[in-house]
Parts: structure tokens; C-alpha cells; sequence
């Protein structure tokens, strides 16, 4: 049975009414650098280190640039690749604090212009700081459900992004992208999908693979 993507929507809500961000933030700014920290990181790992550090010493961007690049290295030393990751947030900083007055812009084209900002990370500050419905998420595990679901065969996450922007309802578009990521953890997991226990086992092209 081929895979409807009403019956995705539905199916999806029903699973995940309240399906949110796993990064804790209280502002775009705390957002933004956990977004960029959480790549190839797991999500607990970048709230453990630095919910405490937003409290305590980083409040802006300011903040960070202020205690330079060693200090802000020495702080997140437990978060995979801290060192690139250290110095691309220090640019993000200065570009913030040069461009937009310390202030996390609103728009994709401004977000994207940020040094390590691309759509994906641009996608989830619109959806859960600026309250916008059209974002699509693409992180690996939109990707992998998706093309599991036989919704998309494109490779690249701007592909992707744009093929399914065109099947699903503007106003969905971001429940939807964080419904499938809470699904991706949950049961469509990388190498054991949980098939029978799947909602979508029966419309599901690739159900019958893992079983």
C-alpha cells in the first residue's frame, strides 16, 4: 500500500501532539549556538554543558566574545569537535554583534548569511524562536524516515527540503518535521527499525525490509 501523506499527517499528530526541540533554550541567541554545537553531538550532551553556561557566563554574544576564543574553548571541551566548533561560534558572535546588534535575525537569507548557519539550523530557530509554520527540518532523521516512507528520493537536504515543501500543506510543515524526527528516535531508528511496532507499518514501502 502506497504511503499517503494525509494519512502520514494524521497518523504523525496523533503519535506527537506536542513534539518539540530537544536543545534547551530561553532565547534565539541560546538556540542558534546550540544548533550549531549539537552537529554530530548528541542533543543531552550540549544541554548538560551549556544550560548551566547560558546562566552563568553566556548570555549574548558578547559574552562569548568577551571571554575569547581559549575560555570559550576550555567550556565546551566535552562536546565533540569543540574546537571548530568553538571558533565558528565566535564568528557567529562577532557577525551577530557587528551586522544585527547582538540580535538573532528573523529571516532565512539573513540566518543563512551567519557563519555556521545553513537551512537546517536557519529552519529550526525560525520554527521554535520566530513561531513559523513552513519550516521544513531536514536532519538525518527526516531523511531517513522520509525516504523509508517512499516520500522523497532526492540526496541532497536542500532536495529534500524543497520536495517535500511541495507535498506538504505550508502550515504543517513544521509539525511535521519535528514529529518525524520524534519518530526517528523512537521507532524508524537507523540500523533496527522497530517495524512492528510502526504506525506505518502497513503503508510503508520499506516496512518489509527490516522484518
Amino acid at each position: 500500500m502506497k504511503s499517503s501523506i494525509k494519512d502520514i499527517l494524521t497518523l504523525l499528530e496523533a503519535a506527537y501532539p506536542e513534539a518539540k526541540t530537544h536543545l534547551n533554550f530561553s532565547n534565539p541567541f541560546e538556540l542558534a549556538v546550540s544548533t550549531l554545537l549539537a552537529a554530530q553531538c548528541t542533543d543531552v550532551r550540549v544541554n548538560m554543558v551549556m544550560t548551566p553556561l547560558y546562566k552563568t557566563k553566556y548570555k549574548s554574544p558578547k559574552h562569548i566574545i568577551d571571554a575569547g576564543l581559549d575560555k570559550f574553548t576550555e567550556d565546551i571541551k566535552s562536546i565533540n569537535f569543540y574546537n571548530n566548533k568553538a571558533k565558528a561560534i565566535l564568528a557567529l558572535c562577532e557577525d551577530l554583534e557587528n551586522k544585527f546588534k547582538g540580535k538573532i535575525p528573523d529571516t532565512m537569507e539573513e540566518l543563512v548569511s551567519l557563519p555556521g548557519i545553513g537551512r537546517k539550523s536557519a529552519n529550526v530557530i525560525l520554527a521554535n524562536c520566530f513561531n513559523r509554520k513552513d519550516c521544513i527540518i531536514v536532519d538525518t532523521h527526516l531523511i531517513r524516515v522520509t525516504k523509508r516512507l517512499g516520500l522523497t528520493k532526492e540526496e541532497k537536504p536542500e532536495n529534500i527540503e524543497m520536495d517535500l515543501k511541495k507535498q506538504i500543506p505550508e502550515e504543517k510543515q513544521t509539525d511535521f518535521s519535528l514529529r518525524i524526527g520524534e519518530h526517528g528516535r523512537d521507532i524508524c531508528q537507523a540500523k533496527k527499525p522497530k517495524c512492528d511496532e510502526c504506525m506505518f507499518n502497513k503503508i510503508c514501502p520499506s516496512s518489509k525490509l527490516f522484518n
